[in-house]
């Protein structure tokens, strides 16, 4: 019985421990905003700010990610299906706009053309 009180008591400072260093990491995280996640990664033995920690890292690795993929299908992208707000680009604009812009912006300055005169 002695020895179950002992490991009880060892098990509750570590717990105690954990959350102390949590807290200390962390002090703008309540324990009651964890996601299931960390939680779970908790359960199976991972101590709560590692897995805390983990949890947010891989939500910047995803949101690098995001942007990446962004930034990629913006240099893919014709431009705005908007265009710009005149609707119309004179021939000075086009003649001043570096080869990637005229790619972006080649529907506009086509549909600009005509007004050339």
């Amino acid at each position: 019985m002695r020895q179950e009180i002992r490991s009880a008591r060892k098990s509750l400072i570590e717990q105690e421990t954990e959350l102390e260093e949590f807290r200390d990491l962390f002090p703008d995280v309540s324990l009651s905003s964890l996601p299931d996640s960390v939680l779970n990664d908790v359960q199976r033995g991972v101590p709560l700010a590692a897995a805390y920690a983990l949890m947010e890292r891989r939500n910047a690795h995803l949101r690098q990610i995001a942007k990446a993929t962004n930034a990629a299908n913006d240099q893919r992208s014709s431009g705005s299906a908007e265009g710009n707000s005149t609707g119309f680009l004179s021939a000075a604009e086009v003649r001043a706009m570096t080869p990637e812009q005229v790619r972006k912006q080649y529907r506009q300055i086509l549909l600009s053309m005509p007004k050339w005169h």
